[in-house]
C-alpha cells in the first residue's frame, strides 16, 4: 500500500535529518521538504487507495507517488552508504570532538564534494517531482484525514526561547531594534492579529533573532504572557493551540476537540496583549493558518521565522523582515570567538582566517563552525586546506554552508 510506503520512508526522512548523516552528506533542508511534502500528501491516501479501483485516474497518480518515494528511499540508501565511509575514514583519523570531525570529513575528503553536489541536485529533481504530484492531487477531491502530533519534531531541531549560555551576538543590533519598533510601537495599533515574519535563508540567525527580541526588557514589559512554539513542519492547528495552551498554562493540554481548545485559549489569553513566537515554519498551506489565525485573540503579536518567502508572505500582516547577510567584520569576530579562544592569533593564521571569513559570504552559522573547527588546528597547512577546499565554490543555499542547524 502507498501509505505503508509513505510512512517508511517518512520515518527514514526524519531519522535522516536528524542524524549525522544528514550533516554529512548536507541535503538536509531538501530532506525537510521533502519530509513535509510526503506529510501532505499522507493525509489523503487512504481516501485515495480506496478510490483507485474505480477511478483509473487515481490508480495512476498512487503509482507515480510510489515511483517518487522509491526514488527518496534509493537515494537514502546511497546517502547512507557513503556516511559510513565517511565515518570510517573519520574515525582513522583521530579524535576530535564530534561536530568539528564531521566538518573536517566534509572538507578533507574531495569526492565528497562532488557527491554532495551530485545528491543536492537529485533531491531538487525529485523535490520538483513530488512538487507536481501533489498538486494533482487536488483534482481528485479526495478527503484528508488528519492525525495531530503525527510528526515528532527531532531534539536537535526543537527551539526554546532562550540564547546558548555564553553566546555573543555580532551584527544584529539594528534588525533587532527594528523588529522591537514594528512590535511595541505600531503593532500595538492594530486591532487585529499582527504577525511579522523574519525570512532568510538557513544559518543566518533567524531563531537567534527572535530570542534577543524575545528576551529584550521592553519586550517583557509591553507583552504578557510571552509564548514561544517550535513549529517545524507539523503545522497542524491542534497541535499548535495545545502548545500555545500548555506555555501559558505550564502544564500539559489533554483536549482534543478544536472548539475546546478554542475555548480555553480565549479564556486564557483574552483581554491580555500577548507576544506568540512560531519559530521555524515551513507549511504553506493557506487554511490552516487562515484558521489558526482566526482562533487566535485580537490584539495578539506574532512573530514566525521561515525560510521561506512564500510561507512569510502568506503569514505576515506586516512587512516581512529578510534578514541579510552579516558584515565581514561581524563574521571575523564569530569565527575568531572559536578559532583563536586560548591561542594565540598568530599573524599568518589571521591572514588565512581573514580570507576564510570572506568565502562565508556573510553566514553566520558557517563562520562560527569553522571557528570551532579552526581551533583543532595548528599548523598553517590545515589553514589552507580548508581555505581552498572546492566547497567554496558550491552555491551560497547549498547546505554545506549550513553544517549545523
Amino acid at each position: 500500500m502507498a501509505e505503508t510506503l509513505v510512512d517508511i520512508v517518512l520515518e527514514r526522512l526524519v531519522s535522516f535529518v536528524a542524524g549525522e548523516i544528514g550533516l554529512i552528506c548536507g541535503v538536509g533542508e531538501e530532506m525537510n521538504k521533502l519530509s513535509s511534502k510526503l506529510t501532505t500528501i499522507k493525509t489523503v491516501l487512504e481516501d485515495a487507495e480506496q478510490k483507485q479501483l474505480q477511478d483509473k485516474a487515481i490508480k495512476i497518480w498512487l503509482r507515480k507517488l510510489k515511483q517518487a518515494v522509491y526514488e527518496i528511499d534509493d537515494v537514502l540508501d546511497e546517502s547512507t552508504t557513503k556516511a559510513a565511509q565517511l565515518e570510517f575514514k573519520r574515525h582513522n583519523s583521530g579524535s576530535l570532538n564530534k561536530v568539528c570531525a564531521c566538518f573536517l570529513s566534509c572538507y578533507s575528503i574531495p569526492d565528497n564534494f562532488l557527491f554532495r553536489h551530485r545528491i543536492g541536485n537529485k533531491m531538487k529533481e525529485i523535490n520538483e517531482n513530488l512538487d507536481a504530484i501533489a498538486n494533482e492531487r487536488m483534482q481528485f477531491h479526495l478527503q484528508e484525514v488528519v492525525v495531530v502530533n503525527r510528526v515528532e519534531i527531532p531534539e536537535w531541531r526543537e527551539t526554546t526561547s532562550f540564547l546558548n549560555e555564553g553566546d555573543v551576538v555580532y551584527g544584529r543590533e539594528k534588525d533587532k531594534e527594528s523588529i522591537i519598533e514594528q512590535l511595541v510601537m505600531r503593532a500595538s495599533e492594530c486591532q487585529g492579529v499582527s504577525v511579522f515574519p523574519i525570512h532568510g535563508i538557513g544559518g543566518l540567525g533567524k531563531t537567534t533573532l527572535a530570542q534577543l527580541v524575545f528576551n529584550d526588557e521592553r519586550v517583557i514589559k509591553h507583552f504578557e504572557p510571552r509564548i514561544w512554539v517550535c513549529v517545524s513542519e507539523d503545522f497542524e492547528v491542534k497541535r499548535v493551540l495545545k502548545l500555545i495552551i500548555e506555555s501559558v498554562c505550564r502544564k500539559s493540554c489533554d483536549i482534543s476537540s478544536l472548539n475546546l481548545l478554542q475555548r480555553q485559549l480565549q479564556d486564557k489569553l483574552n483581554g491580555k496583549r500577548y507576544l506568540l513566537v512560531l519559530d521555524d515554519v515551513w507549511n504553506d498551506d493557506e487554511q490552516k493558518w487562515d484558521t489558526l489565525k482566526s482562533i487566535l485573540a485580537y490584539g495578539s503579536s506574532i512573530i514566525t521565522t521561515t525560510r521561506l518567502e512564500k510561507v512569510a508572505s502568506i503569514m505576515g500582516t506586516l512587512p516581512t523582515h529578510r534578514l541579510s547577510n552579516l558584515l565581514k567584520d561581524d563574521c571575523w569576530l564569530l569565527f575568531k570567538q572559536g578559532a583563536f579562544q586560548g591561542k594565540d592569533e598568530t599573524p599568518i593564521l589571521v591572514m588565512i582566517g581573514e580570507e576564510i571569513v570572506k568565502k562565508c559570504r556573510g553566514v553566520p552559522l558557517a563562520a562560527k563552525a569553522l571557528g570551532r573547527l579552526m581551533h583543532f588546528k595548528i599548523k598553517e597547512s590545515e589553514w589552507l586546506r580548508v581555505k581552498e577546499s572546492e566547497i567554496w565554490n558550491l552555491p551560497q543555499d547549498d547546505e554545506s554552508y549550513i553544517i549545523l542547524h
